[in-house]
This record gives structure tokens, sequence and C-alpha cells, in this order.
């Protein structure tokens, strides 16, 4: 892993340590802008530029060839994520277990690529609403908002943008999209867009994602567990032995199988819904 990365993941964790869920904002009033305002140009600064937040006020501007991982792992959201009656998506708060904080979703499809992002064991770092294009002068574009940001272990930066699979051929967003690729590159980002997973796999994430048990306990369970699994053993027999062998209790049992899944230690069919007949591989 890059050694600026290694450095910037730290500062983060050291914020998070002074305050979580500081990039979530979802406790702003309903009305007032949604968007952190941009610095002024400077006289004759006419090239698209890139612009954060370290703070979710105020924003400075980087040229698209002077971005680090601390622009990007440090970053607050550019835009708050609202609540409105009658408002179709709904903004919610995904902890992540990657970042080890909040990661803002400004609806439930987001929270699916959240989560699929959140799994991916490469990925070391995930931003919501990362940063702002501010384009050129005479692009056809004023300005674009990545949904995510995605940093992996060997350095990779991501932009993602996430759109309902109605959107896919849209002229319009997919002329956009080409403009943001062209553009991030010169940043050595590169740009996708997600549409959609199979629903399964994203319930099954999502139920994994939420086996909560604190560390020291997990710690002292999971080998024992882990050395009580077979290729080809039900999830529910695994469960029965853990219990046989007096090593925890049902209830826990499960949490510490759930959450070995997520960790990727124990691996099953994600193609269909998770059960107590499932299967391990």
């Amino acid at each position: 892993m890059p050694e600026e990365l290694v450095a910037a993941l730290e500062d983060l964790r050291a914020e998070i340590r002074l305050g979580e869920g500081s990039r979530v904002r979802l406790s702003r009033p309903i009305k007032g802008a949604r968007r952190v305002s941009f610095p002024s140009r400077r006289p004759g600064e006419v090239q698209s530029r890139i612009v954060f937040t370290r703070d979710g006020r105020a924003g400075y501007a980087r040229a698209l060839t002077e971005v680090t991982y601390a622009d990007l792992v440090l970053c607050h959201p550019m835009r708050d994520f609202s609540r409105r009656r009658g408002q179709s998506n709904k903004p919610v708060a995904y902890f992540s277990r990657t970042v080890g904080d909040l990661v803002g979703c400004e609806s439930q499809h987001e929270r699916r690529f959240a989560l699929l992002a959140d799994w991916r064991t490469e990925i070391v770092h995930i931003a919501a609403q990362p940063f702002t294009i501010d384009f050129a002068d005479g692009c056809e574009f004023d300005s674009h908002t990545p949904d995510f940001v995605l940093v992996t272990t060997d350095g990779q930066m991501i932009a993602v943008d996430v759109k309902w699979p109605t959107r896919e051929f849209d002229e319009k967003d997919v002329r956009r999209h080409r403009l943001v690729r062209e553009q991030l590159a010169l940043a050595s980002i590169h740009h996708e867009v997600w549409f959609d997973a199979p629903l399964v796999l994203t319930e099954n994430l999502a139920n994994f994602a939420g086996a909560r048990i604190p560390a020291h306990l997990f710690d002292g369970l999971a080998p024992r567990v882990l050395r009580l699994a077979r290729t080809d053993m039900t999830v529910g027999s695994l469960r029965d032995l853990v219990v046989a062998t007096e090593i925890a209790t049902s209830m826990v049992a499960l949490v510490v199988i759930r959450r070995l899944l997520w960790e990727q230690k124990l691996h099953l069919d994600m193609t269909t819904p998770f059960s107590m007949d499932q299967r391990l591989r």
C-alpha cells in the first residue's frame, strides 16, 4: 500500500476516534443550500478542476493533476443527504466495516452498492459524494459529483456513479459519464457506472454485515468455530456442533458464523437466500 495512502488512513482513524458520524449530515435543516459552495476561480482559470471539502462547509479546489490520497480519504460529502416529505429516495447512513464509520447513501440502491464495496477485501476506503468536478468553460455540463470513490490496497482510485438499470442507455447520462471519465483520467482516477446486482446477493450481505459482536468475544470464538467447519456441512449443523461442544449458545454461534461469512473466512452459495440448510463450500 502506498505510504501516502497509509498516512491518510491513519489520519482518518484519528478523526473518527474524536467523533463518529461527522460525515453523515442527516440532521441539517431541509431548507437552504445542499451543496458546498465552490471557491472563486482565479483570474484566467478556465480549466476543469476538482472541488473537495474537509468539513462539509467550505470547499477548496485542486487541479486535476494535483489530487492526493489525503483529498479522497479525508474528504466530507459535497452535498447534504436531505430528507423531505414525498421524497422517493430515502437517504440512509450505512456503517462500513472498511471505513469504521458511517457512510452516507442517498437511497437504498446506493446502500446496496456500498454493501458490495464494503465486502470486497481489496477496498480500503469508501467515501460518499467525495468531490465535485467543476467543468471548464464551454463544456456541456457545469459540474458533476460522483456518488462514491473507492481506494484499493494497491492505491487505485475509482469514482463510481450509481444509476438505476433503466438509465443505462440514457443519452444524456452516457455523454455526461464519458466526459467525467475523460476528466478523471487526468487525475489518475478510474470511473465506473454501477447499475445493479442480484437482490439475493445484497440481501445476504446485509444479513452478514449486521452480525455485530464485541471484538474480544469474536476473536476468541472465531478460531474455534472455524476448526469445526467442514465443506458441505450445513449452517445449521455447524451451529448445532458449536452448541454441543459448549463453545457458545445457539444465538451467539449464529452471529459468529454470519460474521465469518462476511469476512469471507467461511463460504457458501451467495445466489440463494441464507438459511440453516445452506451448505458451506
